[in-house]
């Protein structure tokens, strides 16, 4: 067997799934086919069972049909990733007992390296260091196509997968904005935040930076107008209290609290058009 390490397969799930041989496209086939890929992949870096697969593709029906399509499938992924290699062998969708691993090394997946750009990001935001953060994070967010996986989306298998990825892209929208904020551009970012919390209408940070932003506007009657209107949302829709840092920011603004102040003008251009896509 070769080294995966030289492969120049890439694989795409921050949108439709699909994959990438030496920077161009590939052809993988009909949904079935695409479900394969995508369980190996959910699963990656652990051997899923034959029998396994086949219940994640298919379902509990048509159990003795679908072992010989599922063959089939995987060969002509094999045809289509690895086309150097024998139909029954391959380097990144290797056989192993009774079932097949996908082997890819870090950085072939864009979802990989969209995780290892927002942690740069937070990184550098941690470091005082906001207009690199902002720009890491913008490359990261520009890697989505659409929503995750969102061609086979629906598959049961595959809806953790979803949510983790749009929960970690809802974090990186957030921290963008963060450093943005931080960077002294408020009065740049309180239209997307308004769009931000009408789309993520329970997730606080939202509300939390779209108040700092009309703060430091010189709008502490709009700031504190929307943490009111998050404490109705919180209420009507989970039945729940703002948490602890609603709470906070709601004090600070109260009191004109002196950290509120942005920590710095910026010195570089930073995009700040909406990252969400």
């Amino acid at each position: 067997m070769g080294d995966t390490d030289e492969t120049d397969v890439d694989l795409c799930v921050l949108g439709p799934v699909g994959a990438e041989r030496a920077g161009r496209p590939v052809a993988l086939g009909g949904r079935r086919q695409r479900m394969v890929l995508t369980a190996l992949l959910v699963a990656r870096g652990r051997m899923l069972p034959v029998d396994r697969l086949r219940e994640l593709v298919w379902g509990d029906h048509d159990r003795v049909a679908s072992r010989a399509t599922l063959y089939g499938y995987v060969a002509g992924l094999r045809r289509a990733l690895e086309p150097e290699h024998p139909a029954r062998r391959g380097d990144v969708l290797v056989h192993e007992g009774t079932g097949y691993t996908l082997r890819l090394p870090p950085g072939r997946v864009d979802a990989d390296r969209f995780t290892a750009l927002v942690d740069r990001g937070a990184a550098l935001l941690d470091q005082g260091r906001p207009v690199e953060a902002a720009a890491t994070l913008d490359a990261g967010l520009a890697l989505w196509r659409g929503p995750a996986f969102a061609d086979l989306g629906d598959a049961p298998f595959v809806l953790p997968a979803v949510a983790r990825l749009e929960a970690a892209r809802a974090t990186a929208v957030e921290l963008r904005i963060a450093a943005l904020l931080q960077a002294g551009r408020h009065d740049t970012l309180v239209g997307e935040l308004e769009a931000l919390v009408v789309e993520e209408p329970l997730r606080e940070r939202g509300w939390e930076l779209l108040a700092t932003a009309l703060y430091r506007a010189g709008r502490q009657g709009d700031a504190l107008a929307v943490l009111r209107r998050a404490r109705r949302t919180l209420a009507e829709q989970l039945g729940a209290d703002p948490g602890p840092a609603l709470r906070r920011i709601e004090a600070a603004i109260l009191h004109h609290d002196e950290t509120l102040a942005p920590a710095l003008t910026a010195a570089h251009p930073v995009s700040t058009g909406s990252a969400r896509r």
